[in-house]
């Protein structure tokens, strides 16, 4: 149902050129005509004959009619486009044009019986400014100026050129006329004559004042108010909405409210089920008397549109809602500030008169556009709305609130639901679009969250590979790992990593146990692959919502901080950082469970897994401290190795260490030397023989090799100190005794030579180069004199994790950041040292945090078959 079923609006309304909005008295001399001020019959036809008209009628008709019963002034007092320039036309219209006059006067049961000899006298101060007001009135009297008098004239001398005329003056926009007068003396002669003249017209119907002024506060109002008048200041809101409904529609005279009353009871009927305190009654007589149009509509541009000076162009609030019907007269039966809409070219213009910076409305309607990927029906008619209540408000008035909204987007056929979400949308998404305690408006200020959730949807596609992105860099920090995407392509990335060293899988959420068998199976050293999974069952880093919006807000905070202007820079950096942070947060609290392999089957079935906490843990070197302190501590290889002895006899140590890296169910190799050391403590404890081909035999000593011989050596079954090696290889043959000496010639006898013993003396690992130096000061001390003929430095680095630039650049050249080093470093002076001189060279050896530093000397004794004091 369309209200013009009810009301038929007029030609003009409907035709693109539309109605002339504002009344203007100077178009009353339109040479050609063509203008409704000038065209009696056609402005009186659109006159609708309010209380403030039939006053002015009733008090010109008594004024003439009975000489002394009313006052001689007319003063109309009102913001722009109130009505005075209307009421001021008429006047003129009646005295100049009595014949159409008195048809309306007719037609509209009004009597005003007006003299026909009176000289009117018309204008407008802004187009037509004066020095003086008399000089323009002694023109129209008499044909010429005053002449250079520098006072006013008085009384004797006005009547002396009036004669036995009457006079009739009207003058529009007075107070303009006065503000230009710059001469402070001329400015106040000319508010002593309207003194004069006023007075004079309460005294005589000789002379006949109309005026209007914007208020009685300022000159001329101010005084002129002292004089007795009938004075006009449109109190009556209904008769505003009465013209307007007569000036747009041709039957409104004929028009009965109650006819409206089925569509204003089934709006009515709406809005009170989404409102909670509504005087549906007091509301229902509103709406019938605005009819076609919304109380709320006719409020915002009737009585907030003047009081912020009125629409700038010459159409008016009345050309303005003149437009309205003309947009909506085929399709809505009630017209309401959602009908303001945004994408109208005509009313863009016209909400751009109240827009004083002139990019409001630009903005808003960006924001509309923005907001139609969404295709939310209600979106146009709430911009609207907003954008309307936004422009006419002042104060603590600017913006719509929720109420403003369903009375003016809530139509019968409404889905509250659909209302709810384009709200929501607008607060989300709309960057100009501001929510405060109670009031929803548009700001030229934009909102840094709303712009960037709006831009963050077009990073909806990217958000899990930076959520990956932050996990492995952010949070896990550790380059040598991977995030389980598909079996096939998580296994291809973990083979590509480093394999000297533990490799990390990150699952984003729980596998099933076929992936995870599938996962390990024909990996290398794959006891050397962690695999993590979420501590929380339900946690799904590829599908959380609130990880994935984040995700794309952060990449779309940081696309807008290289977009934008410095002063919006920090704003978008806040909500980057922001919710990065909460990405971290997120993942660190969903947690981690190692997926520990008890026993790997060959087939699903057959595996023993079980699921290791790993408390608070979150980055890789917490997880292997974690790992190396709870779960594979050194006792617990040393223990297996024990064990197991008999399947690694005879094999070399970098088989028995490549198995314990590649064996699911053994335990798990953290560190570089997590099965050298072990070795080596079984050895220092006579539970395995190691041997070594040039390097010699070690039992119940710690072997003096180093890591990279050590690999080489062979384990076998402990054995006494000293004892031989195994015959490995054949016996060299005997060498022939040397034949006698030749007693013919008698030697003396040479002594035998002396020579002193020696041995070797390993320093076992110390965490500081003071420390080893205090642990070879109490090794030797036991030895009288000794000499070191060799000393051997094993400097061994495990896995320095953290910025590279912390550790000498001899180690990382000109490396820096944060990455990961292992490194043994061996150091061998020969020579002739003393104890002190090998003190020495253990402090001079480089400080390295996290190392471990060991010894190996040989030394001479102090003489033949010595050896130890005691």
């Amino acid at each position: 149902m369309s209200f013009t079923t009810l009301l038929r609006p007029r030609k003009q309304v409907l035709s693109d050129e539309g109605i002339e909005g504002i009344i203007d008295v100077a178009n009353v001399e339109d040479p050609r005509g063509r203008k409704l001020e000038a065209r009696p019959q056609a402005f009186l036809d659109l006159t609708y004959p309010t209380a403030d008209v039939r006053r002015v009628i009733q008090s010109l008709d008594e004024r003439f009619s009975k000489p002394g019963s009313a006052p001689g002034l007319f003063l109309f007092e009102g913001l722009k486009g109130s009505g005075k320039s209307h009421l001021l036309l008429l006047a003129y219209h009646l005295f100049k044009n009595s014949k159409e006059s008195q048809n309306w006067l007719t037609q509209h049961n009004l009597k005003c019986n007006l003299p026909s000899d009176a000289v009117v006298i018309l204008t407008k101060f802004t187009d037509r400014p004066l020095i003086s007001i008399w000089d323009f009135i002694y023109e129209r009297l008499t044909g010429s100026y005053r002449g250079t008098n520098a006072l006013q004239p008085g009384l004797e001398e006005m009547q002396s050129v009036l004669g036995s005329r009457r006079l009739v003056l009207i003058l529009d926009e007075l107070e303009q006329g006065i503000k230009i007068i710059s001469d402070s003396a001329a400015r106040h002669q000319n508010i002593a004559f309207l003194q004069m003249l006023s007075e004079w017209a309460n005294r005589s119907d000789q002379i006949t004042l109309f005026a209007s002024i914007y208020s009685d506060q300022d000159e001329p109002g101010s005084t002129l108010k002292r004089v007795p008048a009938v004075r006009v200041q449109f109190a009556h809101a209904a008769d505003r909405a009465r013209v307007v409904a007569h000036r747009l529609f041709e039957n409104y005279l004929e028009f009965d409210p109650e006819s409206a009353g089925a569509v204003v009871d089934s709006y009515l009927n709406t809005w009170r089920r989404h409102l909670t305190a509504f005087n549906v009654d007091e509301y229902r007589n509103q709406m019938l008397q605005a009819y076609p149009f919304s109380p709320d509509l006719l409020e915002l541009i009737l009585k907030r549109v003047p009081l912020r000076g009125g629409f700038q162009n010459v159409r008016g609030a009345l050309g303005f809602l003149a437009n309205m019907v003309r947009l909506t007269h085929t399709m809505a039966d009630l017209i309401t500030p959602a009908h303001s809409s945004l994408q109208d070219r005509e009313t863009l213009i016209r909400l751009g008169d109240l827009d004083p910076s002139g990019e409001l409305v630009v903005r808003g309607k960006g924001n509309l556009e923005d907001l139609q990927k969404f295709a939310l029906a209600l979106a146009p008619d709430t911009a609207a709305t907003v954008m309307l209540y936004t422009l006419t408000g002042v104060g603590n008035t600017i913006g719509a609130t929720r109420e403003d909204l369903i009375r003016s987007v809530m139509t019968p056929s409404a889905d509250i639901n659909e209302f709810e979400r384009t709200l929501l949308a607008f607060t989300k998404y709309a960057s100009n679009f501001h929510p405060s305690e109670d009031r929803f408006y548009f700001d030229l200020e934009e909102n840094a969250d709303s712009k960037v959730e709006l831009q963050s949807l077009r990073f909806a596609d990217a958000a899990v590979g930076e959520l990956r992105k932050i996990w492995l860099d952010d949070v896990f920090r550790e380059y040598n790992a991977v995030i389980f995407q598909d079996i096939e392509e998580t296994k291809t990335k973990v083979e590509a990593l480093e394999k000297d060293r533990l490799r990390y899988v990150l699952a984003p959420r729980r596998l099933k146990p076929e992936e995870r068998h599938a996962l390990y199976f024909g990996l290398t050293l794959r006891n050397q692959v962690i695999l993590l999974e979420p501590r929380d069952s339900n946690f799904n880093l590829d599908a959380h919502p609130d990880l994935k919006k984040w995700a794309s807000r952060k990449l779309a905070a940081r696309q807008l901080v290289n977009l934008s202007e410095a002063k919006r820079k920090a704003d978008y950096e806040r909500i980057a950082n922001g919710d990065h942070s909460e990405i971290v947060i997120a993942i660190k609290r969903a947690g981690l469970v190692y997926i520990r392999f008890d026993t790997y089957g060959a087939s699903v079935s057959e595996d023993q897994v079980e699921e290791e906490s790993l408390g608070n843990v979150s980055s890789a070197q917490d997880v292997k401290d974690f790992l190396l302190r709870q779960v594979y501590p050194a006792q617990l290889i040393t223990e297996h190795l024990a064990d197991h002895l008999a399947q690694f006899k005879s094999r070399t140590v970098k088989e028995v260490d490549h198995a314990y890296r590649s064996e699911l169910g053994f335990p798990v190799p953290v560190m570089l030397n997590s099965v050298t050391r072990p070795i080596r403590d079984l050895c220092r404890e006579s539970k395995l023989g190691i041997r070594h081909g040039s390097r010699g035999n070690f039992c119940g000593e710690d072997p003096g090799l180093t890591e990279s011989e050590l690999a080489m050596a062979i384990i076998d079954d402990p054995f006494p100190v000293g004892a031989p090696p195994p015959r490995t290889q054949p016996l060299e043959p005997r060498l022939q005794p040397p034949p006698p000496p030749d007693t013919r010639i008698m030697q003396p006898p040479v002594p035998p030579t002396t020579i002193a013993p020696i041995e070797d003396v390993p320093i076992v690992s110390q965490t500081t180069p003071g420390a080893l130096r205090q642990a070879i000061a109490a090794r030797l001390q036991n030895y009288r004199e000794p000499r070191i003929v060799e000393a051997r430095f094993t400097v061994y680095l495990d896995d320095q994790v953290g910025d590279l630039s912390a550790l000498p650049a001899a180690l990382r050249g000109s490396l820096s950041g944060a990455g990961q080093l292992s490194a043994e470093i061996n150091i061998t002076r020969t020579g002739d040292f003393s104890k002190a001189d090998v003190e020495q060279m253990a402090e001079r050896l480089p400080s390295l945090s996290r190392a471990e530093y060991s010894a190996r000397l040989r030394v001479r004794l102090a003489e033949a078959n010595g050896g130890a004091n005691g």
